[in-house]
C-alpha cells in the first residue's frame, strides 16, 4: 500500500513517457535502443538481431523463417521472433510498455492463477510466468502461428503455462477473424466469409465459462490480461457470469468502444475501476470484496 503524499511508480513512469513522447524522434529512437539494449536484449548478439529487425521498413510476413534472441527480463531465456512481422514491436510493447502486468493494488505475491487472453507469441506470457513464479498462466490465442510461437517462447515454464488455441468470445464454438500478413498481433473477428476475403480465417471460439472448468470446480482467476482487438465489449456484456470468479482486470480497448464504455461495463461487473497509468486505452478494475471457493 502507497503511503498519501508518496509517489506511486505508476505516476513516475507515466511522467516520464510524457517526457519521452515530447523530445524529436531520433532522439527518442536512440533513447528507445538504449533501453533495450540495457534492460531487455541479452548480449550484443541479440540486441543486433532485435536491430535488424527493427530497420525492417515494411512489415510483409516472414514466410515461416523465425530468428532466435535472448532476453534479459525473461532471465536470459532464448525466444523466436518472425523477421518483417510486428513480433518485434511486441518485444518493446511487452518489456517497456508493460501494460500486460497486474494492478499495483493487487497482492502480487498471492497470484495463482492468471489468464492472458489474446497472448499473442507468448511474450506477456512468460512475463507473468517470470514475475509470478507460483502461477498458472493460461494463454489464449485464435491465429495458429501465433499459438505455436507462444508454446515454443513459454517453454521453459511449460509446466506453469498453457496456451489455447481459440479466440475468447462468450461461448463456445466457430469465428471468423481478419489474418494479414506482417500484422502478427492485429488480428481481429469479423463478419466476413473466407470465400469472399482471402484474408479470413476460420478460428475456434471459447467462452470464460469453459476455461474456469479447465481450472476445476470453484476456481478463482486472480488476474485477466484481455487485448482481444475489439472483441472485449462482447466479451464483457454477454453471458458473464464468469466475471464473478475474477479478482483483478486490465482491459485494452479498440475501435469505437472507449474507456467510458468500458469502465461503465465494468463497474457493472461489480470492478472498482481506474484508467490505466502506462498505456491510455487501457481500463484496470479490481474486486474489493475478497472471492472464495465454492
Amino acid at each position: 500500500m502507497n503511503r498519501p503524499g508518496s509517489r506511486r511508480p505508476g505516476v513516475r513512469r507515466d511522467r516520464a513517457g510524457r517526457l519521452l513522447a515530447s523530445l524529436p524522434d531520433v532522439v527518442q529512437e536512440a533513447i528507445r535502443l538504449a533501453f533495450v539494449a540495457a534492460r531487455v536484449a541479452r548480449g550484443p548478439r541479440s540486441f543486433i538481431t532485435y536491430l535488424k529487425l527493427k530497420r525492417i521498413p515494411h512489415h510483409m510476413g516472414s514466410g515461416r523463417t523465425v530468428v532466435r534472441i535472448r532476453l534479459r527480463p525473461l532471465e536470459g531465456h532464448s525466444v523466436l521472433l518472425r523477421p518483417s512481422t510486428s513480433d518485434v514491436d511486441t518485444v518493446w510493447g511487452t518489456f517497456a510498455g508493460l501494460y500486460h502486468r497486474p494492478p499495483e493494488e493487487m497482492d502480487l505475491t498471492g497470484l495463482r492463477l492468471i489468464w492472458d487472453l489474446g497472448s499473442n507469441i507468448g511474450l506477456t506470457m512468460a512475463d507473468l510466468a517470470v514475475r509470478h513464479p507460483q502461477a498458472r498462466v493460461i494463454g489464449v490465442e485464435l491465429d495458429p502461428e501465433n499459438a505455436a510461437l507462444a508454446r515454443t517462447n513459454t517453454a521453459p515454464w511449460a509446466d506453469r503455462c498453457e496456451v489455447v488455441e481459440a479466440a475468447v468470445w462468450p461461448e463456445d464454438g466457430q469465428l471468423h477473424y481478419v489474418r494479414l500478413p506482417g500484422v502478427t498481433s492485429g488480428h481481429y473477428v469479423t463478419d466476413a466469409q473466407p470465400d469472399d476475403d482471402p484474408a479470413v480465417s476460420v478460428a475456434r471460439s471459447i467462452s470464460p465459462a469453459s476455461l474456469l472448468a479447465l481450472s476445476g470446480p470453484g476456481s478463482i482467476v486472480d488476474y485477466v490480461k484481455v487485448d482481444i482487438e475489439g472483441a472485449e465489449p462482447r466479451l464483457l456484456r454477454e453471458r458473464t457470469a464468469w466475471a464473478r470468479r475474477v479478482r483483478s482486470i486490465k482491459v485494452e480497448v479498440h475501435g469505437a468502444y472507449t474507456v467510458e464504455n468500458c469502465r461503465s461495463d465494468l463497474e457493472q461487473l461489480g470492478f472498482e475501476t481506474r484508467l490505466d497509468r502506462r498505456q491510455a486505452a487501457c481500463v484496470t478494475g479490481v474486486r474489493r470484496l475478497s472471492l472464495r471457493k465454492a
